[in-house]
């Protein structure tokens, strides 16, 4: 049985870290760090023959989409980040750049290896008004471009409260407050995301919240041993669940990131990755 690469949940390989990756694969091997205690690590092999798949994760596979064949020997997979740009998002990749890699990536891969990631919708209270990051038209605009393109499932859910995040949002702005998932405009957006993708025949799949799961959105499995298996044509790789966080429904991978070796130099403010040292 062969492993499953996940590169990266902790930062963006694709986009930053590509060559660096491409180098450990040509030393066919890796050192991972445990990102809960400091000094403990592993090696990991990333040779072809112990590797059966590799996950990427990012916002931007321009420069993956120029190295191609380096990757021939594993079978891909992908996350793509796209999803309305906020104030909260120092680095903006233009919607038309990212939509020309989807079709790209589906040309090379073919849909079923394609998630599309409206992750993460933020929900926040300034001066007495409420606001979000989701936007209907541009949701139903990516819903259709997505359906087109025969993909099918999209990823979503509500930023999570960690402390460094309400630590960076307060120096941001001391006068913005997010709020969670229990603020009203929660299930306006959740019927409207629903709705919306019900017409374009999109599946939606919640990340890490079983609370919202139901009325048409279903509990998300990123990496998921069961799919990778049926796209590769047989059983190559576990099914054991292993999940990275409360709801997680994902299957066992080795995450190859680093928070803070390799820390995402999108920096935006509501993300889990961002290391603590940018607070």
């Amino acid at each position: 049985m062969k492993s499953v690469i996940s590169a990266s949940r902790r930062t963006d390989i694709p986009a930053f870290y590509l060559d660096w990756f491409m180098q450990a694969i040509r030393n066919g091997r890796i050192t991972v760090e445990n990102p809960l205690y400091p000094g403990q690590s592993r090696l990991v092999s990333l040779d072809p023959r112990d590797v059966g798949w590799i996950v990427f994760w990012s916002r931007n596979y321009a420069r993956f989409l120029k190295n191609i064949n380096f990757f021939e020997a594993y079978d891909l997979f992908f996350h793509f980040t796209i999803l309305a740009h906020s104030q909260f998002e120092p680095i903006r990749i233009p919607l038309k750049v990212a939509l020309a890699q989807v079709e790209k990536l589906v040309s090379l891969y073919g849909p079923e290896r394609i998630v599309w990631r409206y992750d993460p919708v933020m929900i926040w209270e300034k001066d007495g008004n409420n606001s979000t990051n989701f936007v209907p038209g541009e949701f139903a605009y990516l819903c259709r471009f997505m359906a087109d393109h025969a993909i099918r499932n999209c990823y979503f859910s509500f930023v999570t409260p960690y402390r460094k995040v309400l630590t960076r949002l307060k120096k941001y702005d001391r006068s913005l407050k997010l709020l969670g998932q229990h603020s009203p405009e929660t299930l306006d957006i959740l019927r409207k995301m629903t709705a919306i993708a019900g017409e374009m025949n999109i599946q939606l799949f919640s990340c890490s919240n079983d609370r919202i799961t139901g009325n048409g959105i279903n509990r998300g499995s990123c990496i998921s041993g069961e799919l990778l298996n049926r796209l590769s044509g047989g059983r190559m790789v576990s099914t054991a669940k292993s999940p990275g966080r409360k709801d997680c429904g994902c299957t066992r991978a080795t995450d190859i990131g680093s928070y803070t070796g390799h820390p995402c130099k999108y920096g935006c403010l509501y993300c889990y990755a961002n290391p603590v040292k940018r607070d």
